[in-house]
């Protein structure tokens, strides 16, 4: 029974995040919003690339860079 209970309650969850998602997706706002962040997101990712690993901002990694002088 709870392998069932687990398999609808999967299935339900799947479900309604698939209509967030679209509900979402349909917003411009929403959808220029997240290319901005990816943009850049990825930007900063290739900044840090081209630093040899340097953390990019807080959220980064913490400690010395790998980066040899």
């Amino acid at each position: 029974m709870g392998q069932t209970l687990d398999g609808t309650i999967s299935v339900s969850v799947d479900r309604v995040a698939e209509e967030i998602a679209r509900e979402a997706l349909a917003d411009e706002t929403f959808r220029r919003t997240i290319r901005e962040l990816v943009r850049l997101r990825s930007q900063e990712l290739l900044d840090r690339l081209l630093r040899n690993g340097e953390p990019v901002s807080k959220g980064g990694p913490r400690g010395r860079s790998r980066r040899t002088r």
